[in-house]
């Protein structure tokens, strides 16, 4: 019984300190009272606060949210700081809900201002600041607190390496994005960096899965070619119908695997050029 109780302070303990260690992200503000009146959310109970967007959040190995409000008269300024399993998943829940349109700048490894809100991503965190407010001081206010957060975000601060393995020629910028379950609709496909494309009349989408293992990606190739799939070349290429997307262009070598979609199959040199690109040694 002692060594139980022993084991349950310290499990007490470790869970505390790492609660601490994400509320001292939030640093004061020059002007504003800062207030946390929030609980502490982990998946859990995500869904009491933000209803039915939980479920991309928790796809992505949400961890936990703290919330603090900085107010200033009758002028309120709300920041919310999600923590993910790794920068890989805090990316992708920040890549999909930014826009290629959006006004970005320079704090933590991208961050975009729009009207009353600033959002950003630094290592395994997301960030969110929110106002109500139409001043332009309260936004100055906003965009200050988050460099501060960003500052006090220790680890990573760039976008993930693997995304450098996509060709410069044709990329849609900002619009790249990591996809955790079901890729292209089918649940076998699992963790793909996916970025657009557009060369002259040909839009397509780019999809890189960089496995655990060659047997990791050689079963989803197989799963997805079906009788097609050989597996007895170093890199097997193929094109194939997808009852979910069309026209798909494939290539596997070992742990890494490639999926263009969008591009019919009169299309397969503009694929394999892409293919090949990424499959490099």
């Amino acid at each position: 019984m002692i060594r139980k109780s022993v084991v349950v302070v310290f499990i007490t303990v470790i869970s505390l300190s790492g609660l601490f260690a994400q509320q001292g992200l939030f640093p004061p503000l020059k002007g504003y009272k800062a207030v946390n009146e929030y609980p502490v959310y982990t998946p859990d109970d995500l869904w009491n606060y933000i209803d039915g967007a939980a479920d991309a959040y928790l796809s992505l190995g949400f961890v936990d949210l703290n919330i603090t409000e900085y107010v200033k008269g009758k002028k309120n300024i709300k920041a919310e700081i999600y923590r993910f399993g790794d920068d890989i998943m805090a990316f992708g829940m920040y890549s999909l809900e930014r826009s290629p349109g959006y006004n970005f700048i320079p704090v933590g490894v991208q961050g975009f201002n729009e009207e009353g809100l600033v959002y950003f991503y630094k290592d395994r965190y997301y960030v969110k600041i929110m106002t109500q407010s139409q001043s332009k001081r309260v936004n100055e206010a906003m965009n200050d607190l988050a460099k501060m957060i960003s500052d006090r975000i220790e680890g990573k601060n760039e976008f993930p390496v693997l995304l450098k393995l996509f060709p410069v020629e044709g990329l849609l910028k900002n619009q790249e994005t990591f996809i955790l379950e079901s890729v292209l609709g089918h649940e076998f496909l699992r963790g793909a960096f996916r970025a657009s494309y557009e060369i002259d009349n040909d839009r397509f989408d780019i999809y890189f899965f960089n496995c655990k293992s060659t047997e990791e990606a050689s079963d989803m190739a197989a799963k997805l070619a079906g009788d097609a799939f050989t597996g007895n070349e170093d890199t097997f290429k193929y094109v194939f119908e997808d009852g979910f997307n069309g026209v798909l262009h494939m290539a596997q070598q070992r742990e890494k695997m490639v999926i263009i979609s969008g591009l019919d199959s009169n299309s397969t040199p503009l694929a394999e050029r892409y293919i090949s690109a990424m499959l490099r040694p």
